[in-house]
């Protein structure tokens, strides 16, 4: 048999239970107590939020959110952890963590972290309450389980992907000024400068 069709075959009744198992979670308080939080979580990162610097934050969220439906999709689908409530028919449930809690939480890292050195600082405070705080209330309402998972291997993964998050976005501003101000990005001075000799502007004049 045809190993993609062999998948598509497996895809198309796991998307069955998934989405009955999604219209029994809907019947249950516990699934409207995480819309609740979901919605409440938004409404205070709304009012913590620096509103001048809306866009930087946005951007570094959305890496974050990246990273992190990156590592949940590697670690739903290798067995580490289960999402066992869903507020999507989806696998993995990316809604309440890859793009809420962790993105919200990092991003007010971001916001409080005008340097390097008090970055790791708060991003330890908020991935040690992500991982040592929410994800072990979500295990005990037996929202998430972990199965070949543990609290302290969530904490190094998301304590990476901050760190690349902030070194990526800080790469993405400064080819931004760069180009505002008519400079040679970093990406050309360390890419593209060898393979590229600048422009002769009187040899070009000349030749007008």
């Amino acid at each position: 048999m045809d190993t993609d069709y062999a998948i598509y075959q497996l895809r198309s009744e796991l998307w069955q239970v998934l989405l009955a198992d999604w219209k029994s979670d809907m019947a249950t308080v516990k699934y409207w107590g995480m819309v609740g939080f979901i919605v409440i979580t938004y409404a205070v990162w709304y009012l913590l939020t620096d509103k001048r610097r809306l866009v930087d934050l946005l951007l570094y969220g959305s890496l974050i959110a990246v990273m992190r439906e990156l590592l949940d999709l590697f670690g739903v689908t290798s067995g580490l952890w289960i999402y066992k409530i869903r507020i999507l028919p989806l696998s993995p449930s990316v809604l309440l963590m890859d793009w809420t809690i962790v993105p919200l939480i990092y991003m007010l890292v971001q916001q409080y972290s005008p340097n390097w050195r008090q970055f790791f600082v708060w991003n330890t405070l908020g991935t040690g309450m992500i991982a040592g705080v929410i994800l072990p209330v979500l295990s005990a309402l037996d929202i998430l389980q972990l199965m070949r998972w543990n609290y302290m291997y969530a904490f190094i993964g998301m304590y990476v992907s901050a760190t690349l998050a902030r070194a990526a976005f800080h790469l993405v501003v400064q080819v931004q000024n760069a180009a505002c101000e008519g400079k040679i990005s970093p990406l050309e001075t360390t890419l593209m400068q060898p393979a590229f000799k600048p422009l002769d502007k009187s040899g070009s004049e000349d030749d007008e």
